[in-house]
Formats: structure tokens, C-alpha cells, sequence
């Protein structure tokens, strides 16, 4: 009986190392993050999006921590019953050719209702360019700084 249950878990212990499954690069990896971001905005999964901003985050032009973040994320989430969001990602610049610290230039449209990027210029929504350090921490990419402002129609377009 046990000889029947020990080759099957054997092979397929074979198998899983042998996959042709390649490691994921640094690049898919923050890409894969940040549209896992974005999906948790949209679906109003705030506590989940928190736990990629780091606890000693910080905003220098603003002067926000974490909580700051937090509050200010809530109070838009509530404005709308539904939120949909576009990102464009303007440039991408790996800190000592490194995959351990990375400065992201994002640009996100958000609105209450969906929308595509040529409504852009008539779009009653938020558009904001970040410019977001991330830290490779525990096998994620985490946000230890962010800047923004207030972005215009024309920036999405390069």
C-alpha cells in the first residue's frame, strides 16, 4: 500500500521541479504588483492595498505616513460606489541596475464610472502622476516613497 502511494507523490514531485515554468524577471514582477494594485483600488480592497505600502512610508512633498495615506485612499473609496482605474506607466529606473529598489513615474485616471483614455479630456475623475519608490521586501515590491500631482490629458499620451 504504501510502495501504490509513494511513486505517485514521487512523480509528481518529479514533475514540479522539471516545469518549464521560467522565474518571473524583476520588470514582470513590479508590473505584475502594480496591476495588482490597481485591482485592489478597484475593488475597494484597502486593507489589502495597505500591505504594500511599507510602514515607514513616507510622502516628501506632503509630508504623509502611512496612515495619512490610509485616511486620505478611505475617504475618496467612499466618494463612489464603484471605481475604475487606468494606469499608464511613464518610465521605470532600477536603482544600481539592481531588482532591490526601483523609482516608478505612474500616471493614473480614476473615475466613479468606467471609462477608456480617450475620454480623457472630458473625464469627471482624478488624474494623478506618481513618482513611487519601491523596495524589494520579503519577495514583494513595496512602497517606501511616493510623490505626486495633479496630471493633465496630454501626459497620458507618449
Amino acid at each position: 500500500m504504501r510502495l501504490r502511494l509513494t511513486v505517485p507523490v514521487l512523480l509528481l514531485l518529479l514533475l514540479a521541479s522539471c516545469s518549464s515554468d521560467e522565474p518571473v524577471d524583476k520588470q514582470t514582477r513590479l508590473l505584475n504588483t502594480l496591476q495588482t494594485m490597481e485591482q485592489l483600488i478597484e475593488a475597494k480592497s484597502l486593507d489589502k492595498f495597505m500591505g504594500y505600502i511599507n510602514d515607514d512610508f513616507k510622502s516628501p512633498n506632503r509630508d504623509y505616513d502611512k496612515k495619512d495615506v490610509e485616511r486620505l485612499l478611505r475617504i475618496r473609496l467612499m466618494r463612489n460606489k464603484t471605481i475604475h482605474v487606468h494606469q499608464a506607466i511613464k518610465r521605470i529606473d532600477w536603482y544600481d541596475e539592481g531588482d532591490q529598489q526601483v523609482e516608478v513615474e505612474v500616471l493614473a485616471a480614476m473615475a466613479g464610472t468606467d471609462f477608456s483614455l480617450t475620454d480623457l479630456p472630458s473625464l469627471n475623475g482624478d488624474l494623478v502622476k506618481f513618482v513611487v519608490t519601491f523596495k524589494f521586501i520579503d519577495d514583494n515590491y513595496i512602497i517606501t516613497q511616493a510623490n505626486y500631482q495633479r496630471a493633465h490629458p496630454g501626459e497620458f499620451i507618449f
